[in-house]
């Protein structure tokens, strides 16, 4: 069509003043419905929008409706001025087409290197936590310039009251805290960055409270939860072989005091055997982890190659401590580092049941395939080793397809509480938190915010350390009493 054609069908046509560019007009072809012609200079785009109030009412179609249409259009024409003068979109974009175009961004950043990207499990949290920032809002059409600033208060209450309706334990702080930043990334890295709504006009991302001194709380493991879960793993659990439970769900004895225990599986069979050493050596793996409070991404990378000798102390001593090297693809921060480690017991003992003990096999992999244990391996065992040594029992939603634990003490284990176990009972011990910060790979800042409760009664050995002190002459029977 013509330029001389289209403009016959532009009926009634009164400009904007001040903007030759922009005026109302009838569309012949379009019944007679009024518009606003609006040309953005800067974007050198072109807009047709239909004229309504904000009832949704539309003009008379005829030219009868000029003066209110006129009205309307010299107020949307000094909404997408003001866009366009700030270099906002003219078209606006939805939440939901902002949320899919979000993901669709963090989709395209999967990578299997290391540190370059994100990772397949990352991606998948990401989407995970739009949805339920989607499933609140409940209106994927809302025009993401048109948000109140309290657009999102009330999601913490509704986030917990969700969980507790669906049967779930409510999300700690830290769950909620996250998906919220993440809503904060989609607004600007999609709303923001493609000019639909100025920054300043976002709505406000509610700040969620953590509880005093318990901010990212760590879930470490007791001195004697420690003991109990290594003993039952090494009698039992690598065995093939899990105690008996009677009907009131306690441990069932001999007439001697043993426990009574049955076969898992069978341990004659190819399949069973090499099930015997995968147990043993996610065994090993517990030990190691909880003498160097390596985190479980770089122990699973673990080579033999990655094992020396510490030439630095005696003969004698090596037999107990050698050196690992974490490579940057190993490691978290993506820099090299070394963990000193008094672990040599537990390598020997590995390359006694593992088939793959060339430098550049993994410490912990399937002896069929020589491959690294699988996600689900990894997290399988620790849940029946916490049932094994009766520190927890199985959930009611557990399954083949995803074992779930109920750990007595209220705890959420995972490979991470054996990190956090070293670096408590390192502390505790007195080892200091600059050896401890460089031995795991984080900053003393970390350790201080985190795990480190500084205790004046138990410092007194350390205080003490290379001081001659006197002691008092008489008895100290009057503290307290001033």
């Amino acid at each position: 069509m013509s330029t001389t054609e289209l403009h016959k069908h532009r009926l009634d046509k009164k400009e904007i003043p001040s903007d030759s560019s922009a005026y109302v007009f009838r569309d012949a072809q379009r019944n007679g419905t009024w518009y606003l012609y609006f040309y953005d200079r800067d974007a050198k785009t072109r807009h047709r929008i239909v004229l309504k109030d904000g009832n949704g009412t539309k003009p008379t179609q005829s030219i009868a409706g000029q003066d209110d249409a006129w009205m309307l259009g010299i107020s949307k024409y000094v909404e997408l001025k003001g866009k366009a003068d700030r270099g906002e979109a003219i078209r606006s974009i939805t939440f939901g087409s902002m949320c899919d175009q979000f993901i669709a961004q963090e989709k395209r950043k999967i990578s299997s290197i290391p540190h370059q990207r994100i990772t397949q499990n990352r991606f998948r949290l990401i989407s995970h936590q739009i949805n339920w920032l989607r499933r609140y809002l409940n209106n994927d059409k809302k025009q993401v310039h048109s948000f109140k600033r309290n657009a999102f208060n009330g999601y913490e209450v509704w986030r917990k009251e969700q969980a507790l309706y669906m049967g779930k334990s409510a999300p700690v702080q830290t769950t909620i805290m996250q998906e919220l930043s993440m809503l904060k990334r989609a607004f600007k890295e999609v709303a923001v960055a493609n000019g639909y709504v100025a920054e300043d006009s976002l709505p406000l991302i509610p700040k969620v409270k953590l509880p005093k001194d318990q901010s990212h709380r760590r879930d470490d493991l007791s001195n004697k939860e420690w003991e109990q879960l290594e003993r039952g793993a090494r009698n039992y659990w690598i065995k093939g072989r899990t105690r008996l439970v009677g009907k009131d769900n306690s441990m069932e004895k001999d007439s001697d005091g043993t426990w009574k225990t049955k076969p898992i599986f069978g341990h004659t069979s190819e399949r069973g055997k090499r099930q015997i050493i995968h147990r043993n050596l996610i065994y090993y793996a517990m030990r190691i982890s909880m003498d160097t409070g390596i985190r479980p991404g770089a122990l699973r990378k673990m080579k033999w190659k990655h094992i020396s000798e510490n030439t630095s102390i005696s003969k004698e001593e090596r037999k107990i401590w050698v050196v690992i090297d974490v490579p940057p693809e190993n490691s978290k921060t993506g820099r090299y580092y070394r963990i000193s480690a008094p672990i040599a017991r537990y390598l020997e003992g590995m390359r006694k049941v593992s088939k793959h003990k060339q430098a550049d096999d993994f410490l912990f992999c399937n002896q069929q395939t020589s491959q690294p244990f699988s996600e689900r391996i990894w997290k399988d065992s620790l849940a029946e080793v916490l049932v094994e040594s009766d520190l927890g029992v199985w959930g009611k939603d557990d399954s083949n397809n995803l074992r779930k634990v109920d750990v007595h003490s209220g705890k959420s284990i995972t490979w991470y509480s054996f990190r956090h176990s070293y670096i408590t009972m390192r502390l505790k011990a007195g080892v200091p938190v600059p050896v401890i910060a460089a031995n795991t790979d984080t900053s003393m800042k970390y350790i201080q915010n985190h795990y480190f409760h500084y205790r004046a009664d138990e410092s007194t050995e350390i205080l003490g350390k290379g001081r001659n002190i006197r002691p008092a002459e008489e008895n100290l029977r009057w503290i307290g009493s001033v």
